[in-house]
């Protein structure tokens, strides 16, 4: 029994760093992609609460796209554009896309992109 103990000392000094990588990739990848979503989490609100207006569906296209780029604004959206807002109109309904992507950088030339579409119909 005393042998097997004596055995079981715990990580070697290789599992520890290879443990260690893993954490550190984990953490850089959280660190990178956290405001990414969060921008986006804006972007969809901001879209979301276009819904709540009165007279939405009368407005102009730019006028909409003024709207919504003052919302973005308030809420620091810095990747999603006028030009990535796409409205379609028709008599009875209106739909409101938002597309776009960000590309972060990681690690030297290896970059992260990240592709959004927000989708809106009233």
């Amino acid at each position: 029994m005393n042998s097997l103990r004596t055995a079981q000392q715990g990580v070697s000094g290789s599992g520890f760093i290879t443990i260690m990588a893993v954490i550190m990739i984990s953490v850089l990848l959280l660190l990178k992609l956290f405001p990414v979503y969060m921008e986006n989490f804006n972007v969809s609100t901001s879209l979301s609460s276009l819904s709540n207006e009165d007279d939405i569906k009368s407005l102009k296209k730019s006028a909409i796209k003024e709207l919504l780029q003052r919302r973005f604004s308030i809420n620091d959206v810095k990747n999603a554009r006028k030009e990535h807002i796409e409205i379609k109109k028709t008599k009875t309904e209106m739909t409101i896309d938002i597309t776009y992507e960000v590309r972060k950088p990681l690690v030297g030339n290896i970059d992260l992109v990240l592709h959004f579409n927000e989708h809106l119909a009233l």
